[in-house]
């Protein structure tokens, strides 16, 4: 047998576990066990749609220290939502402890968004609320190891938790895989909770385990000691995107294949070696995270809350899992902030260029787009709805000229205490209001327009509308 394996690559195996979104295993049964009940099923050992996962698992589990852990609290049996979902992790003799989070579960995208302008989310409560349970179910003692862990928002959760939990002096460690960061909110609040020297205590136990080339731990702002952040080898094909934020690719290795002249991928039960930086994805990510962050709450709110929302009818829903949805001016606000923010920094700055580059084919000049990627936007078309609504805003603005002016000539006996006046008066004053929404819509309608044509004419976006 090798050397002894760290308790962090350990919660990477099972954060890794989470994904095989097998919810039937029962309590007491240890790692290796139930993997063996899943090799005949379609899904994981017969090649479907989990086998990576269960590749990484199945081979992890051959050392004993990984396939005897023993799986116990499921949160489907506690009673929490689907989105929470949560695992526990035990050594058989009891003296190491894993709580385990799943990454973004049902619904729970919107929740993401919210926890780049909140201080707490609904789900972040719920996360604490099943660690504090955890601990009081199994009666966790000081004399044990605790570690808590999650991979994407199961990060996000596992760092909350550790920064939350009223049985922090149990806890030993947090790993964070790819979790993303917090609020300036959320950070304020736990400084005021706990004074500066309190917070840094807590943070102290805080590990984050990135993808060189993750796109989700850079959101926000990170409460990981810089020290304690590590960069693993995510070796994904670059037309895999998805693939550079996938837990089962940090265990992931591109084999060439001389039959076909291709490289397929071949998971193993181990960690990829440190890279000891960012790839060029990753550094960018960071960069436009940090462009996002700068804008005003309720701004970067409405860019988050377009993304997230997008995330989530693409899971096939079109409400988060606590009622959330998309208002027009989250619209609004990705249009005239979070745009020009992504075209200005992918266009404009070094690490935007970067990454053009390493993407690139070989006939491609820095900084410009591939030929087979074209942004399609008919300016002519916009430009005409554009004056067909300042049309019909100059008709309302008639009407509006013509309910004042009979207004004004109603005899000023009539103007006191007068049903009929009182509501001419808020008529006027709610087409007034349509009138200028619908001229400011209008101009925006131009403006875009009129952006998108110069983008077309030099490659750069004009972000010249009206905030």
């Amino acid at each position: 047998m090798s050397e002894r394996i760290s308790e962090a690559e350990i919660s990477m195996v099972l954060d890794t576990f989470m994904y095989l979104d097998y919810k039937e295993a029962r309590d007491g049964t240890s790692l290796k066990n139930i993997l063996k009940d899943l090799e005949s099923l379609e899904d994981y050992g017969g090649g479907g749609v989990h086998y990576g996962e269960y590749t990484v698992l199945r081979q992890a589990a051959e050392r004993e220290e990984i396939g005897n852990l023993i799986i116990t609290c499921q949160s489907i049996n506690m009673g929490y939502d689907s989105g929470t979902c949560a695992c526990t992790f035990m050594t058989p003799d009891g003296s190491d402890v894993y709580v385990v989070y799943r990454g973004t579960g049902d619904g729970e995208w919107p929740d993401n968004g919210i926890g780049m302008t909140s201080a707490v989310t609904i789900q972040q409560k719920r996360a604490l609320s099943y660690f504090e349970q955890v601990v009081e179910t199994l009666d966790i003692r000081d004399s044990q190891r605790l570690i808590v862990t999650g991979h994407s928002k199961g990060g996000n959760k596992a760092q909350f938790v550790a920064m939350e939990t009223k049985y922090a002096r149990l806890l030993d460690a947090c790993y964070s895989v790819d979790g993303q960061g917090f609020s300036e909110q959320a950070i304020e609040r736990w400084k005021e909770k706990y004074g500066e020297r309190g917070y840094r205590s807590r943070t102290e136990k805080l590990y984050g385990i990135q993808g060189e080339n993750d796109y989700v731990s850079v959101l926000g702002n990170s409460i990981i000691p810089k020290g304690h952040i590590r960069y693993v080898a995510t070796p994904v094909e670059k037309s895999n995107f998805a693939g550079y934020h996938d837990i089962k690719y940090m265990f992931a290795s591109l084999v060439y294949d001389e039959k076909t002249g291709n490289y397929r991928t071949v998971f193993g039960g181990r960690k990829n070696n440190d890279t000891g930086k960012q790839g060029e994805l990753g550094t960018y990510a960071a960069l436009l995270s940090s462009h996002v962050m700068e804008l005003t709450p309720d701004k970067r709110d409405g860019c988050a809350a377009v993304i997230m929302q997008l995330m989530e009818i693409c899971d096939g829903r079109k409400k988060g899992i606590n009622g959330e949805t998309l208002k027009l001016t989250d619209l609004r606000d990705f249009t005239f902030q979070g745009i020009p923010v992504i075209a200005k920094s992918l266009f404009g700055e070094n690490e935007g260029r970067a990454l053009l580059d390493a993407f690139k084919g070989e006939d491609v000049q820095l900084g410009k787009l591939p030929s087979d990627i074209a942004l399609q936007v008919n300016a002519r078309f916009l430009l005409n709805q554009a004056g067909e609504l300042g049309q019909t805003a100059q008709r309302i603005h008639t009407l509006l000229e013509e309910l004042e002016e009979t207004a004004c000539k109603i005899p000023a006996y009539m103007k006191n205490g007068v049903v009929f006046y009182n509501r001419l008066k808020r008529s006027i004053k709610e087409v007034e209001r349509w009138y200028k929404k619908l001229n400011r819509a209008a101009d925006v309608q131009e403006n875009i327009a009129i952006s998108y044509q110069k983008w077309d004419e030099t490659g750069i976006f004009f972000a010249q509308m009206p905030l």
